[in-house]
């Protein structure tokens, strides 16, 4: 008899990305064949609507068996409830129990990049099993840094600064330097690379969050400057300041530099082909260059249903190996036809992918691969594990958009932002920590 697994993984908004999600989908067919007893069964979920599609999910009496979460979601997919009111999954490491193999399937979590391991890590525990790992990068028209004269990429705000300057004073060069989104995640990683942190629990690494600093001196710090950048017309303010609008101009060449993610960069690859300028890319600007800018990671994971069947279980674990072994750890990065490229995830793919007969599949891979494995191992460099997290998010960059478009004074409107953004986080901690504990209303995804 077949052993039926419900695996649910998430797709682009309107699969606006062809490709999406294979990896995951080529390991299940590979699953599939090597363990005949069990069938794993896709399903493909807009990846901003997955919380609340488990949730509703949830509520029918039919729950998926894996779920992918983005980033963003991994605080409330540890607060979604089952019907039970227990929780709705279980922690990775818990499940597995200290077992080398599942099912003939060797265990490798204990494989994964450490800084990969620690952002999806709660008190020391893995809660979840990444999918896809990405980081933000600085990409350049290396076609006009050659015209500057600019012979090596930006490493701190004030070599970009500079950058630009050199840039703005060549004839017919791009009309500004530099853009990038008004975007959390950009935000998280710049609070990391001063060490700082967005809430308090050590960034709810070691205890709940139940407090947040978007007006800390460092957030300040950043906001400022990126006011600077814009009022000395370095900084180019793109429409909905979104990503896919800073790469448009980048590949107008309205810009020299564009700040954007890894997953990428084979299209943007594409985009500086097609223009007809050569690309380039290093790492994350960040205000002091002693301090790593590698966290807080983006990209997915895979959490696993509490409770289930023995025989379910085991399955599902053993698929979870199954999808990060050796062949399918280098295939997720180079797969064809795949949109989006991720990062080492495993030590086993790093070694691979930093071997010397190895060919990138974009230039600044490797700046991107060592910014991920080389950042601090601290609670700022993990990322922030908050509830409704994209609700806050989502107060963070409305607060920046009227510094840059409105004028606000950023102290002011930052604490404002921070009152606002304290709300939803009490909100959504009163329904995690009620008695019994529900479910939050709170499902936003980013």
């Amino acid at each position: 008899m077949t052993t039926v697994i419900e695996l649910w993984i998430t797709e682009s908004p309107n699969s606006t990305l062809p490709g999406f999600g294979d990896p995951l989908v080529l390991a299940a067919e590979s699953f599939n064949r090597a363990h005949p007893e069990y069938d794993v069964r896709i399903r493909r979920v807009e990846v901003h609507l997955m919380p609340e599609t488990v949730a509703e999910a949830i509520a029918l009496g039919n729950p998926p068996d894996v779920v992918e979460y983005t980033y963003s979601s991994t605080q409330t997919a540890l607060d979604t409830r089952a019907a039970d009111g227990a929780p709705m999954f279980v922690p990775i490491q818990r499940a597995i129990g200290g077992r080398t193999e599942i099912l003939g399937e060797p265990v490798v979590v204990e494989d994964l990049v450490p800084t990969v391991r620690e952002y999806y890590s709660v008190g020391g525990e893995l809660v979840s099993v990444p999918s896809m790992v990405t980081t933000n990068l600085l990409y350049a028209n290396k076609t006009v840094l050659d015209r500057a004269g600019i012979e090596r990429m930006p490493v701190t705000w004030k070599d970009l600064t500079a950058a630009c300057a050199t840039v703005a004073a060549l004839p017919d060069g791009p009309g500004h330097g530099v853009s990038w989104p008004n975007y959390g995640w950009v935000f998280h990683q710049e609070l990391a690379g001063q060490g700082a942190l967005l809430t308090n629990g050590g960034n709810g690494r070691t205890g709940r969050a139940t407090r947040v600093f978007l007006d800390s001196p460092e957030m300040l710090g950043y906001a400022s400057w990126w006011k600077e950048m814009l009022d000395s017309g370095h900084y180019l303010p793109t429409e909905e300041l979104h990503y896919f609008t800073c790469m448009q101009a980048f590949a107008r060449q309205e810009i020299a530099f564009v700040v954007t993610s890894s997953a990428v960069g084979q299209m943007m690859v594409g985009m500086a082909a097609e223009a007809g300028f050569e690309l380039t890319a290093g790492q994350l600007p960040r205000p002091d260059e002693h301090r790593s800018p590698g966290g807080p990671l983006g990209g997915h994971s895979l959490f696993l249903a509490a409770g289930l069947p023995k025989e379910k279980e085991d399955g599902a674990l053993a698929f979870l190996q199954h999808q990060l072994d050796a062949e399918h750890a280098v295939a997720r990065i180079s797969v064809p036809g795949n949109p989006m490229t991720s990062l080492p995830i495993t030590q086993a793919a790093y070694e691979r992918t930093t071997a010397d007969d190895w060919t990138d599949p974009f230039p600044g891979f490797r700046s991107a691969t060592a910014q991920v494995t080389s950042a601090e191992r601290t609670p700022a460099a993990a990322g922030p594990m908050v509830g409704n997290l994209n609700g806050i998010n989502i107060v963070l960059t409305e607060a920046m958009e009227d510094v840059l478009l409105r004028d606000a004074e950023p102290a002011a409107r930052f604490r404002a932002a921070t009152e606002e953004a304290q709300r939803l986080l009490d909100r959504y901690n009163a329904a995690a920590l009620a008695y019994p504990p529900v479910t939050p209303d709170d499902l936003l995804a980013g």
